[in-house]
């Protein structure tokens, strides 16, 4: 099930206590009023003085603020630098110990900790998975290009590219791939039609002339291949994705360019350490969605050129013409960018870890006599952090190989 950063956040910093979080009653630009919560004829003034406000609904979203003063017998906190507007109606946080801002560090470095197991597509363009946040490495021709992750309308788990066209044979075009001639190469990828014209072609940029094209039509998500071989005086080429209609919408996914007979390719940019890589499968070419079997031997070396990601693949024998590879692999969960950014890495694992992290950071921190507690706190959650790891982590099976393939 996927939870928010913002749901993550309150998960742990209950854990550390005091914790508040609702929505004010009245308020000005420097006070807040919540009587429901916040008023307390037993509570001293020092409870929530010094803490930090963290406004997450309304105008002010986003902000954060130090309590400069509370008073329990009227519910009220002032802060210390006035907010942009009001705070009548905000939906608010308290949190005692910490900023929201250092629990939302620690949730994103225990991410880059929580691996998942998954199968992804090798494809030689920059973005093809569709999984960088912007649209960089898409340029676009009489046409504007989104990407779109609305739920239950992607051909898979990452985001897809919308493309949306200005004028007829409007497009988006990959970055340049530079090329050999008689180099055969299979193109595929995922487009939703959209009820136009969705075309996929790849543009011979050396003589300014199409190799190949193809059309899909409909409203569902299919599958378009395109098999091709480099013509005499090629050195550039380029992918388009766009449509035949002007003013249509279409959607891509999972754009997978691949040479045929090539041994070896870039990995995905996810793929930091060989350990990550698990296997590698041969998808056939007459049964795409279905039909696999391991590569018969491969190893992980390192990026013979200066740019591109650091680890590459060299795998024997080579993928035929019409087939594609497919890595599995550990992968971390990817950062959260915004309180309302989601992840499907399981709520307790993250927010055990992003405890430990705030305990790391609370003792480097903290006065002389709080230090030994610190250090008790962590261990304590990295103790159960690795219990949780050990439920979590996936227990990777991975294939002998003789020939030095590791």
């Amino acid at each position: 099930m996927s939870v928010t950063r913002r749901a993550l956040r309150h998960r742990v910093a209950q854990r550390l206590a005091p914790f508040l979080t609702g929505t004010a009653e009245g308020g000005s630009t420097v006070t807040l009023v919540d009587a429901a919560r916040l008023q307390d004829s037993t509570a001293s003034a020092d409870l929530w003085t010094d803490s930090w406000v963290h406004v997450f609904g309304g105008p002010n979203a986003g902000e954060t603020r130090r309590v400069a003063a509370y008073d329990p017998a009227s519910g009220s906190i002032t802060v210390s630098r006035a907010f942009p507007y009001a705070l009548d109606a905000a939906s608010y946080e308290l949190s005692r110990l910490v900023a929201p801002d250092v629990i939302d560090a620690a949730i994103d470095a225990t991410l880059t900790r929580c691996w998942f197991q998954t199968l992804s597509p090798l494809t030689m363009l920059v973005d093809g998975g569709m999984e960088h946040p912007d649209t960089r490495a898409w340029r676009t021709w009489n046409a504007a290009a989104a990407k779109v992750a609305a739920a239950g309308d992607l051909a898979s788990e990452a985001a897809s590219l919308e493309v949306t066209t200005t004028a007829s044979g409007g497009y988006a075009a990959s970055t340049t791939l530079a090329v050999l001639p008689g180099q055969p190469y299979t193109l595929e990828a995922s487009v939703a039609p959209g009820g136009s014209t969705a075309r996929l072609a790849v543009h011979n940029l050396t003589g300014g002339v199409e190799l190949d094209a193809t059309t899909a039509t409909g409203q569902a998500w299919r599958r378009e291949r395109l098999t091709f071989v480099i013509p005499e005086g090629c050195e550039e080429i380029e992918v388009r994705l766009g449509a035949a209609e002007a003013e249509a919408t279409t959607r891509w996914d999972q754009v997978i360019l691949l040479a045929a007979d090539r041994r070896r390719f870039p990995l995905p940019d996810w793929i930091t350490h060989r350990q990550q890589v698990v296997e590698v499968w041969r998808r056939a070419a007459a049964h795409p969605q279905r039909v696999m079997s391991a590569v018969t031997w491969w190893r992980t070396t390192a990026n013979p050129g200066p740019a591109g990601p650091e680890l590459w693949l060299e795998a024997d024998p080579p993928p035929n013409l019409g087939e594609t590879l497919l890595i599995e692999g550990l992968r971390a969960y990817d950062p959260l960018v915004s309180d309302d950014a989601v992840t499907d890495a399981p709520v307790d694992w993250v927010a055990q870890g992003a405890l430990v992290e705030v305990y790391r950071h609370l003792h480097r921190d903290a006065p002389a006599g709080d230090v030994a507690r610190y250090t008790a706190l962590q261990r304590d959650a990295a103790l159960e952090f690795q219990q949780l790891s050990r439920l979590y982590r996936p227990r990777a099976t991975r294939r002998v190989m003789l020939g030095g393939g590791w």
